[in-house]
């Protein structure tokens, strides 16, 4: 038995060309900016020797010329780009030795031909071809940030009252479901009943499909929500908005969901699991409902509705979406509803949504401890989290796999981040919330500010340093030959072993599944005395290894642009160093 549970394999990822084509309109290969020329010839650059494990950032000049201690020394040399006013764009870098021309290029992940590739190829066709629950959750996104403060209803709101009387079993109430993935909404009007009444979750179940789950199906599945889903979600970003004053979130089922995809697109487009829609909290249109509802797909075992839904796939594929969904409902009623700001921006939104995902896992890691609750006592996860945990770390490995393409720190223009972006910034804020103080989540969402003024108040770190020393750590937790607690504690993520992790998805959906091995960075080959090029996005780094042999005592480095010309400040050049054992 593999140690993941399987939710479909990883596209190939194709080289990329020294100039990488972007996805806004007018951004085209970028050319970086230059400043004077600085001496970089080694002569009066201090050696830097460091210990086994030891590691350091450099940047501005440190970064424009280094030199590394040689006399059998390897070292992970990552490369990043910090600057947060750079356009959105590959840019072209010089790494390696100053003096002599270009003596090694290498453009693709696997050391393929360049390749020119179209926006569409270098991001998997995003803005063409998304499935219709991630072209929602992009509409829903574009609507969010096209709120201001301006457009908040005018009036006293509700304040949060935990013991509210709920409505009596069996209420009945008619809702406004949005029922269109077009960009103009259009609404269709719902009656429900309520089916579960709980202290933080009301489940209604539309009356055209009451015979769709049983009343001990939904009361399962309301308790699930109702004792560990919104518990988790709250303890972590906080408690939103409260307009309709009713302490709990409402959790609608209906078929007008699943009937957002018809049944002849669904084999090709998939479908709509769940959303959550900010025009019910921003708006006091007749279309809102005026509270906070999360609304979700039915099963449809016949496809009345639309393609064919299962009552298992139902019930295993809504908690994850629901824990994602519930995250940007608590962040756009934190930043927007409650503090009249505006709503976080997509990539951090998203990494934010991602990381509940990993916090209902974390439920389920808990409550089965192994060997408990798997299939296999191999598996690394319990078959209860897989669901939660599994695309995270897929999504991840992506980002790794083909780090200088992605951006963690920003979305291509036009989009609100790819899987691999959003696995990248969840990954990044894994990292972070190992090493920083409790609360480190709410301080994200419980704030007026958004993007990387939020990240650099809540870390009290700048972005620039948290990104070096996040591309230490992904290559540092753990390394090959060493045990994993020879790495320093700080270099480490937490209880996620990330060696482990990516093993297991490589044993669960190998090579055809395009996991191509068992740990996805492979840092490519820097030699003393050579120079290397290559093309990366800010936001992002790339990894190099370098071995100085014994009788060399140095090796003189310096990061420029292709053409030697050093960045100038604001673009955030800097240079991560790791020394290995």
């Amino acid at each position: 038995m593999s140690c993941f549970a399987e939710r479909g394999g990883i596209a190939t990822i194709a080289a990329m060309a020294l100039a990488l084509s972007a996805c806004g309109a007018g951004d085209g290969p970028v050319v970086p900016p230059v400043q004077t020329e600085t001496k970089c010839n080694g002569v009066a650059t201090s050696v830097r020797a460091l210990a086994p494990f030891e590691s350091v950032v450099l940047s501005g000049v440190s970064a424009a010329c280094f030199a590394l201690a040689g006399g059998d020394r390897e070292y992970l040399i990552m490369p990043q780009l910090s600057g947060e006013t750079l356009p959105y764009g590959g840019y072209g870098f010089r790494l390696g030795d100053p003096a002599p021309t270009v003596t090694a290029r290498l453009d693709g992940a696997e050391g393929a031909s360049p390749i020119a590739l179209s926006a569409d190829q270098l991001f998997g066709g995003q803005a063409q071809t998304l499935d219709a629950q991630a072209r929602l959750d992009a509409l829903m996104r574009r609507r969010e940030q096209a709120w201001t403060p301006a457009d908040a209803p005018i009036g006293e709101r509700p304040s949060l009252s935990v013991s509210a009387i709920p409505p009596e079993p069996d209420t009945m109430r008619v809702f406004s479901v949005l029922n269109t993935l077009a960009e103009v909404p259009a609404y269709s009007p719902v009656t429900a009943k309520l089916r579960y009444s709980g202290s933080r979750v009301l489940v209604y179940l539309d009356t055209l499909a009451a015979a769709s789950l049983s009343a001990s199906e939904i009361s399962a599945m309301g308790a699930v929500y109702d004792a560990s889903l919104v518990p988790t979600v709250t303890a972590a970003f906080g408690d939103g908005s409260d307009i309709d004053a009713n302490g709990r979130v409402i959790f609608l089922l209906t078929p007008t969901v699943n009937a957002l995809v018809s049944s002849s697109a669904c084999s090709v487009s998939g479908f709509v699991r769940g959303f959550f829609y900010s025009h019910d909290l921003s708006s006091t249109a007749s279309t809102s409902n005026r509270g906070e509802i999360f609304y979700a797909y039915v099963p449809d075992e016949s496809g009345r509705w639309s393609c064919r839904q299962t009552k298992s796939d139902v019930l295993s594929n809504l908690p994850p979406t629901f824990i994602h969904e519930l995250q940007h409902m608590v962040s756009f009623g934190e930043h927007a509803i409650e503090r009249r700001g505006v709503s976080e921006e997509p990539w951090l939104n998203e990494g934010l949504s991602h990381m509940a995902e990993e916090l209902g896992s974390l439920v389920f890691e808990a409550r089965f401890p192994a060997p408990s609750g798997r299939v296999s006592p191999t598996q690394i996860f319990p078959d209860s989290s897989a669901p939660y945990i599994t695309p995270n770390v897929q999504y991840s490995y992506r980002y790794l796999f083909s780090s200088g393409i992605y951006s963690i720190t920003r979305c291509a223009p036009g989009t609100f981040c790819s899987l691999a972006e959003r696995g990248g910034t969840w990954l990044f804020l894994r990292w972070m919330a190992d090493h920083q103080p409790a609360g480190f989540f709410r301080r994200l969402v419980e704030t007026n500010l958004v993007g990387r003024a939020n990240l650099e108040a809540a870390a009290g770190r700048a972005t620039s340093s948290l990104l070096g020393d996040f591309a230490v750590a992904v290559s540092a937790d753990s390394v090959v030959g060493q045990p994993r607690a020879a790495t320093p504690s700080t270099m480490r993520f937490g209880n996620r072993n990330l060696r482990r992790i990516y093993k297991g998805l490589f044993d669960t959906f190998g090579l055809l599944g395009g996991v191509s091995r068992p740990f996805p960075i492979e840092p490519l080959t820097l030699a003393p005395g050579a120079s290397i090029t290559g093309t990366m996005r800010p936001g992002t780094f790339m990894t190099y290894r370098m071995r100085i042999p014994a009788g060399t005592p140095s090796a003189v480095l310096r990061m420029s642009g292709t053409d030697g010309s050093p960045f100038p400040l604001e673009t955030g050049a800097q240079v991560s160093v790791l020394r290995l054992p």
